[in-house]
């Protein structure tokens, strides 16, 4: 009597593999066609009535039920190994498979041969063979399913066992004194009992090796599944047939495990894409649940109505299965719970990272009221590389560990005791040297205040091996309104501020409300529009005139950099230089305002006005050793006297590396180039590179000329300064320049404190070549005597006076 042995199909392989005819051509479709005639055919017979046509007898017939039957089940485990030989890899699944059909069909011969007859004992030995397929069968699908994803091996076995035991009880309570009525055996009832609980077992292991699949298996899978669907049909039918004492040979029954044989040996060699619908995903969980519900009921039952022991035993063995598949259940989930928060925190300093703040700034902007603000506090720490490269990686690991602690006091501080927990700061690591504050509702209109807080907790020193670090940072803020915030805008708008804030000054914020072109999310368009006006050297330069205040000429111009943006107008430095900086492009860029400037100059020179112009370099345009031998270069390729150009270089580079600084200076000047130091008394101010290097011009920042004179009146404190400032570069044979100059006060206080040259909005602003043309003209024709007389008419837009650097 046939006994069911399942097997889910082989593990999916990449390979994808045709149809079983298209595959293995016609000697592969004449295997099938010869492998499945037997068991067609007796699945033929058991059709009710099919046998009184054929003239047999009901019962157990040696031609149909026995060869024909035998040859059925051997056919299936010969076609479940050809279709695995010609399937694709790994192929060690379908082999077990092949196998357990083996096993259970050599069950049904001994049966068939040595223990039918009115004598045969039950449990016989091809219940022995019967049963023993089922382990084949059940590890080969907890291998595929620990191949899959090893964590779950534990628990398709716990699912499996779970499966069992509530099936074995049930039955118990149903059919043990039926079965025992008939067969009179307690190994009886066990065998008997263990065909549709085994079976169901499988099922609940093939429904796990399912959800592996995302729940829309191979269709291998779906063939596996209703062969073990049909087992379970024929097992428990048979269970009954056999407590009633009404099973028959060569019925429906038979046929039902011939099919189920036939379909499972149909499993292997599918291809590996999804058929069928997606199943849900509590099914998985929904069959244990079910099965310990049940065992709980026949306990309760039991206090009700006494249930024999074994049926107790059963249901207690199903529900303590159940608790333990509940643990292994907690335990896996606390472990993805931990794992979800390992990964949503910095491992240096225990703050959240880049994914955290994306994920928590959208879950508190999806609570947030419309009318709610967010703000987000980006800061990035400034000449931080140095301490890495001074005091090794590991200080410089401790030094963000301890901002990071300062930055999550502050962020702690900002909502008050008893406030609506969802108004907390948000302090996270976004990586590198970067962090970020992100506030909410009423917080976040003090953004402005939490930044002054955050900037100043950044100053107090850090003691690190016994020496005291300070850590500046550039700081850049956004607000938006909560309804139409987004966290990567967010983001980009704080990034954007915050780049404005280092090409101000180090340790600055800037305060971004608007978003503008570049950080409303065009930033790729806008950076990919301006690599090509600057490899056209379609850029627009502004010149601004320096002017000799002993003379009253003009001594030369300084070339300030704009951008005619298609659709903007014309942009300024204060809007360029983040793009240019976020797009690595300031090489290109200082390379191409070099060229245009050089290209004007001799322009000027062949049109009889041997003009000089000066140009910023930025620090990374200065790394080249070999720069002066280029700028050399240039100025032949144009004929261009080296005396008409002058070059601007900031103090941060001359002291970034002081040695590169004087090779490249010293090979400037060489040639006949003019140096000049940018933004005087802004930076490092170290009189030491005043002595070692080598350069013509100090250029004093305007934030010492600003309030020289203020409503007439001149500062003694600041004039002192400028005073000082002259004399130290005449002594050192330097001119020195003054920025910012804006009214004729200043120009002559300026002018009485022995300054050399004067540039700004009193004489003209950066004007464009035919505007500074006609400018030059009118000063030449009207005769320019004294500089302080001569102010130019109108007013220059904010940003004007921005140089490149």
């Amino acid at each position: 009597m046939p006994r069911s042995s399942p097997r889910s199909s082989p593990r999916s392989s990449p390979r994808s593999s045709a149809q079983a005819p298209a595959r293995g051509g016609r000697r592969y479709a004449a295997a099938h066609v010869l492998l499945l005639l037997p068991p067609a055919l007796f699945v033929l017979t058991t059709v009710p009535g099919v046998r009184a046509l054929l003239g047999t007898a009901p019962g157990y017939d040696p031609f149909l039920d026995g060869f024909l039957n035998n040859a059925a089940y051997l056919c299936a485990a010969a076609l479940c190994a050809v279709r695995t030989r010609r399937g694709p890899r790994p192929r060690r699944g379908g082999y077990l498979l092949a196998a357990g059909l083996a096993v259970y069909g050599t069950g049904n011969v001994v049966w068939s041969l040595f223990e039918r007859g009115p004598s045969a004992s039950f449990p016989s030995a091809a219940d022995a063979f019967f049963l023993g397929s089922y382990p084949v069968t059940f590890a080969a699908l907890v291998l595929l399913a620990q191949r899959r994803d090893a964590r779950h091996g534990r628990a398709l076995w716990l699912d499996g066992a779970v499966g069992a035991l509530a099936v074995a009880a049930i039955a118990s309570a149903a059919l043990v004194a039926p079965i025992l009525s008939v067969q009179g055996s307690w190994a009886a009832v066990a065998t008997t009992s263990a065909y549709p609980a085994l079976d169901l077992a499988l099922l609940l292991v093939l429904a796990a090796v399912v959800s592996l699949f995302g729940w829309r298996p191979p269709a291998g899978l779906w063939l596996a599944a209703g062969g073990l669907l049909l087992f379970v049909v024929a097992d428990v039918a048979y269970l009954f047939a056999t407590a009633l004492g009404t099973y028959v040979s060569g019925g429906p029954g038979d046929g039902v495990w011939v099919l189920a044989v036939v379909l499972t040996a149909f499993a292997p060699g599918w291809p590996a894409t999804p058929v069928g619908p997606r199943m849900p995903a509590w099914a998985r969980t929904a069959l244990p649940l079910t099965c310990a519900a049940s065992a709980l009921v026949l306990l309760v039952v039991d206090h009700v109505h006494r249930l024999h022991p074994v049926t107790v035993a059963l249901a207690a063995a199903t529900v303590a299965l159940a608790l333990a598949r509940l643990v292994d259940t907690y335990r896996q989930v606390s472990e993805l719970a931990e794992s979800r928060e390992l990964a949503l925190t910095d491992e240096l300093t225990g703050l959240g990272n880049r994914r955290a703040l994306y994920r928590r700034l959208s879950e508190r902007l999806h609570r947030a009221p419309a009318e709610e603000e967010v703000a987000l506090v980006l800061l990035d720490l400034d000449a931080f590389k140095e301490v890495n490269d001074g005091l090794g990686h590991s200080t410089g690991d401790a030094l963000l560990h301890a901002l990071g602690q300062r930055l999550q006091h502050v962020g702690a501080g900002v909502v008050p005791a008893g406030a609506d927990p969802r108004h907390r700061a948000l302090v996270v690591r976004l990586g590198g040297d970067e962090f970020a504050v992100a506030l909410f509702g009423d917080c976040a209109r003090q953004a402005h205040r939490v930044a002054e807080r955050v900037h100043a907790s950044l100053l107090e020193p850090v003691e690190l091996d016994g020496l005291q670090v300070r850590a500046r940072a550039s700081v850049g803020i956004a607000v938006l309104p909560a309804a139409t915030a987004e966290p990567a805008a967010l983001l980009r708008q704080a990034d954007v501020a915050m780049y404005h804030a280092k090409t101000r000054r180090l340790g600055t914020f800037t305060y971004e409300l608007a978003v503008d072109e570049f950080a409303s999310g065009d930033r790729f368009a806008t950076a990919d529009l301006l690599r090509t006006a600057i490899d056209e050297r379609a850029l627009a330069l502004h010149y601004q005139p320096k002017v000799d205040l002993r003379t009253g000429r003009v001594d030369s111009v300084e070339a300030l950099v704009r951008w005619q943006h298609p659709t903007r107008g014309l942009l300024f430095p204060d809007v360029i230089l983040p793009v240019v900086e976020a797009a690595g492009l300031m090489e290109d860029l200082t390379t191409a305002v070099l060229e245009q400037a050089v290209d004007q100059a001799a322009a000027w020179l062949a049109a009889g006005r041997p003009l000089a112009v000066a140009v910023n370099l930025s620090a990374t345009s200065l790394d080249d050793a070999g720069l002066p031998e280029r700028v050399a270069s240039l100025l032949a390729s144009r004929s261009l006297p080296a005396h008409l150009l002058e070059v601007e270089i900031t103090e941060d580079f001359l002291m970034a590396d002081p040695e590169r600084a004087r090779g490249i200076l010293d090979g400037l000047r060489r040639r006949g180039v003019r140096v000049a130091v940018d933004d005087y008394g802004t930076g490092y101010s170290s009189l030491a590179y005043l002595r070692q290097l080598s350069f013509d011009d100090l250029k004093l920042d305007k934030s010492f000329v600003t309030d020289l004179v203020v409503d007439g009146v001149e500062d003694p404190r600041a004039l002192a300064i400028v005073s000082s400032t002259t004399a130290l570069a005449h002594s050192l044979g330097l001119r020195l320049v003054a920025e910012g100059v804006e009214d004729a006060a200043t120009c002559a206080a300026l002018a009485a404190a022995g300054c050399d040259l004067v540039q700004g909005w009193h004489f003209a602003k950066a004007l464009p070549v035919p505007a500074l043309e006609r400018w030059l003209a009118a000063r030449d024709g009207a005769g320019a005597g004294s500089a302080a007389a001569a102010p130019a008419r109108g007013t220059a837009p904010a940003g004007a006076g921005l140089p490149l650097g």
